[in-house]
């Protein structure tokens, strides 16, 4: 079978599903604790309980959740030392993946970033924590996948959906640390500039600050 027939196969029913609890997950519709019922996402996603529960069985093996007695899957509570540790492999990633973008991205791209960076500022304001997390995804992979490397942003991807449910219960809960709106403008004008080292400095210190907003909340202390 050639690589063009291949490329013309549709996307299985679990793994459509699999991408829809990735996105609840990375955009923080889920909380950390919440038990996720194979009966009721059958019914919110209209199929069978058989794909959905496939696509969570998934997501165990990912170490994204977490399965209990009578199969019942939970999203996790993050320990301090696991989120500490999280972050660390985010700051990692994330400036490596950063390092190889800059060249890519245009002038265009970053008023696009400029305008994902309003959206999450309006989506602050609003307390809008759903809206916020789109907009900040949004910009975090714009810049990503300009590296041309998508196992690399796969891997991003998997560390933001084990943090995202833990980070949207602190925003839904606390105020939002003011510092990412200037990372991110440090980071626009540093690709703006073609300065490779400037932008992943910028990611970094963006993630860094999510780290000690992590460590400083109370929430992190249990599990």
């Amino acid at each position: 079978m050639g690589g063009d027939e291949n490329a013309r196969q549709p996307i299985s029913l679990t793994e459509t599903i699999r991408q829809k609890l990735r996105w609840n997950l990375v955009s923080g519709v889920y909380l950390p604790g919440t038990r996720l019922s194979t009966r009721n996402l059958a019914k919110e996603f209209g199929t069978s309980a058989m794909p959905v529960r496939d696509a969570l069985k998934q997501l165990v093996a990912e170490r994204i959740l977490v399965v209990e007695r009578q199969s019942a899957f939970r999203v996790p509570v993050i320990t301090r030392e696991r989120g500490i540790q999280l972050f660390e492999i985010r700051k990692s990633l994330e400036m490596l993946a950063t390092r190889q973008a800059v060249t890519a991205l245009t002038q265009v791209h970053c008023d696009l970033l400029s305008k994902f960076c309003n959206d999450m500022a309006a989506a602050v304001d609003r307390r809008d924590v759903q809206g916020y997390f789109a907009a900040n995804y949004s910009f975090h992979f714009l810049i990503y996948s300009a590296a041309g490397a998508p196992d690399l942003v796969a891997m991003i991807e998997g560390v933001w959906m084990q943090i995202g449910p833990f980070y949207a219960a602190i925003l839904d809960n606390s105020r939002a640390d003011a510092n990412w709106q200037l990372h991110h403008e440090r980071a626009i004008a540093a690709i703006r500039s073609q300065d490779v080292d400037g932008a992943a400095t910028a990611i970094a210190r963006d993630i860094e600050s999510a780290q000690n907003y992590f460590s400083a909340s109370e929430m992190s202390l249990v599990g």
